[in-house]
């Protein structure tokens, strides 16, 4: 039997198709449904094959090789043609499209006007698969509560390990009360519209009816904004990394708000040896520490450790 060509409004594929040049997104028309459905990656490089890394099963490749007219084309697409309009999203290294996917970029940098980075040549470009999972949380739900009141919460992993799909999951299950949880005020802050995916305002992804969003907004400002004006009992980040952040997170913590948040790091004694991150978890800013694994199975959970330090067993999965 054939394999199935994917339709061009069906799932992953429809939602990064708009964003290649004509020619690549003829040359990928030709890959499986079934591939697809499993892809995590697209890596595009400057004279090699286009390469979809899979969910658990390895990649697959698609030739002929990408030129340097594909990428610059597939930029263009990315910024809807106004590539100066979108200089201080590229200079954090990536963009954002609808969906929530992420599109790193490889290349040439120099330095722009006000201390920015731009990039003056595109050698690849990695689109980063993003997905929803209702019920990712669900099996981690008895370490996650108490009684009916969701914990703060670090997820720990490397890049592609799942940690926002759980988060987003988390936030979702708090806002509607899931999982033995009752509903909760939830605001997320969404400085890379990567959780939610908002559209012209509008979410993307589910995460809940009780939940507001503030889209594009930098987590330190939007961490205080939504303490003074939205009332949250439960506030949603990602990525937490330097002093500032954590300097909110902590701020927010004191005021008796919730924090669900991630962190970059391989496992949690990497985690402990960046000051801010360490200052967090002296003072106790989260009850459970999750660390999930950098394989190819995204989600997977390593370890879960209470405010102590102490491993809750049973808990990984």
């Amino acid at each position: 039997m054939l394999a199935q060509r994917p339709e061009r409004g069906a799932g992953v594929w429809a939602a990064v198709r708009p964003y290649l040049s004509a020619r690549l997104a003829g040359v990928l028309d030709e890959v499986p449904a079934d591939v697809w459905s499993e892809a995590k990656e697209l890596r595009l490089r400057a004279g090699r094959d286009a390469r979809l890394v899979l969910v658990g099963r390895g990649e697959w490749s698609q030739g002929p090789a990408i030129t340097p007219t594909d990428l610059r084309e597939c930029l263009e697409h990315l910024t809807q043609h106004s590539l100066y309009a979108w200089e201080d999203e590229i200079g954090q290294g990536f963009l954002t499209i609808p969906g929530g996917h992420r599109v790193g970029v490889a290349g040439r940098w120099a330095a722009a006007s006000g201390g920015r980075l731009a990039v003056r040549d595109v050698s690849g470009l990695n689109y980063r698969i993003a997905r929803s999972v209702e019920g990712a949380a669900k099996g981690l739900a008895e370490v996650l509560r108490d009684g009916q009141e969701i914990l703060p919460t670090l997820l720990v992993g490397a890049p592609g390990s799942g940690k926002t799909t759980l988060l987003r999951d988390m936030a979702r299950a708090a806002s509607d009360g899931l999982y033995g949880l009752r509903p909760h005020q939830v605001v997320v802050i969404d400085e890379r519209s990567e959780i939610v995916a908002c559209r012209a305002g509008l979410p993307g992804r589910d995460v809940g009816q009780r939940t507001d969003v503030l889209d594009g907004c930098p987590k330190v400002l939007g961490l205080r904004m939504a303490l003074r004006s939205l009332g949250p009992e439960v506030l949603v980040t990602d990525e937490l990394g330097g002093e500032e952040d954590a300097l909110a997170a902590l701020d927010a913590a004191r005021s008796g708000v919730r924090v669900l948040a991630t962190a970059h790091a391989a496992d949690l004694a990497e985690l402990r040896l960046r000051p801010s991150m360490r200052r967090l978890l002296d003072e106790r800013v989260f009850r459970r520490l999750i660390l999930l694994s950098p394989g190819a199975r995204p989600g997977l959970v390593l370890r879960v450790e209470d405010e102590t330090g102490r491993e809750l067993r049973g808990a990984a999965r």
